[in-house]
């Protein structure tokens, strides 16, 4: 029985490769028709097998050592038959050449654009080119990451957002013709991409330098850039909630165990003066209600759920302001993302030239029930002066 199931695993092991491969081949096709998005897709797909593989393949070992099968004795036709290869994709040329197109493109003060794709005459930059993994202080919060982004193909349409269910299944007796279920609730979120500018200005220097990677430089200040906006953005869609004020930690208990579906899950973002006001709250044993928790992007958990912070004046109005979302993120926003990221040069009347550069994208409340804007007003201490 442990054979069989050792010999299974290895056969889907083999599967996967095989599918691997062959997903390899459509995602070299779909760069070189300059379909990059669908060679995205088409990778993480790829990412995901191999991930599925490593699964299998330690599951594998557990199995082969409990059946007496040590390692070095499987043969190396065996080895190579079932051992997962890790095959390198040809992403990494092919980032590399678009990288220097741009570099091109950016050096020539855009007269060479060959090999890039445009819109509107303005040269798209790769998305694979422009998230280049840099390293980031941990305590920085991306809302964009955290609520349902999607990939959208068009500057405007619709997208499906299935409500929670209402009705549960019936009992029957044996036999009996199946009772109709309640048809899905499906609301349509209807978006419309804006247009994000802003300009880089790139010296003349790095210019003239063929030693330096201009697309770095473009990289690292889009992604601060981008996450300030992206996260401005949802924020503003947060702020449109149901309005709930609470004076004390009893409020915010009534809207997570009472006013919020239970279906939904409890996520917390807080600006940093209402993370201070939680992070000074105590029960009546003198212990603090904020936990530690290293899976939290604050470092502290309430009530037993992460902890995101921004600053005042991203979900609030002002400094000062305590004001938190409480709901469920995903369920709530919905981030149409149309990935592309455009550079132009402009004229400067100080600097001369600089590259314009933009991203499209568009968030939605997806579902008004998900969660409430809470407003936190403590209550004025005894004695205290007006």
């Amino acid at each position: 029985m442990l054979k069989e199931k050792i010999q299974e695993l290895r056969s889907e092991i083999t599967k996967k490769q095989t599918a691997i491969n062959t997903k390899i081949k459509e995602a070299q096709k779909r760069a070189e028709e300059d379909n990059l998005e669908e060679a995205k897709t088409i990778k993480d797909e790829i990412t995901s097998l191999k991930a599925e593989i490593e699964t299998m393949t330690a599951k594998l070992k557990d199995l082969e050592e409990l059946a007496g099968m040590k390692q070095e004795e499987v043969t190396e036709g065996e080895e190579r038959a079932f051992k997962p290869r890790s095959p390198k994709v040809n992403f990494t040329n092919e980032i590399e050449e678009m990288r220097s197109k741009v570099n091109d493109y950016i050096r020539s003060y855009g007269q060479t654009r060959d090999g890039l794709k445009t819109i509107d005459a303005e040269p798209v930059i790769p998305v694979e080119i422009l998230t280049t993994p840099q390293r980031e202080p941990e305590d920085v919060v991306d809302l964009a990451s955290m609520v349902n982004k999607k990939p959208v193909k068009t500057g405007s349409g619709t997208y499906p957002v299935v409500s929670n269910a209402k009705n549960g299944l019936v009992s029957v007796a044996e036999l009996a013709k199946n009772p109709e279920l309640a048809t899905p609730e499906f609301k349509k979120v209807a978006y419309d991409v804006e247009t994000y500018r802003g300009q880089l200005p790139i010296s003349q220097e790095s210019i003239d330098d063929s030693g330096i990677d201009l697309t770095a430089l473009i990289a690292e200040h889009l992604q601060q850039t981008k996450r300030i906006t992206t996260n401005r953005a949802v924020a503003n869609v947060l702020k449109t909630f149901s309005k709930k004020t609470v004076s004390n930690v009893d409020g915010i208990k009534q809207i997570v165990n009472v006013d919020l579906k239970q279906a939904y899950k409890r996520d917390y973002v807080a600006t940093a003066s209402a993370y201070q006001w939680l992070d000074t709250l105590k029960d009546k044993n003198g212990q603090y209600l904020l936990q530690p928790d290293i899976t939290s992007p604050s470092g502290k958990s309430f009530i037993g759920k992460p902890v995101s912070v921004v600053d005042d004046e991203v979900l609030g109005t002002k400094a000062g302001d305590m004001v938190m979302f409480v709901g469920d993120l995903k369920a709530g926003v919905f981030f149409a993302d149309r990935v592309d990221v455009t550079a132009k040069w402009v004229d400067n009347d100080v600097y001369g030239q600089v590259l314009s550069i933009a991203t499209r994208f568009d968030t939605k409340q997806a579902d008004e029930k998900a969660g409430f804007f809470v407003t936190i007003k403590p209550p004025v201490e005894t004695g205290a002066t007006e």
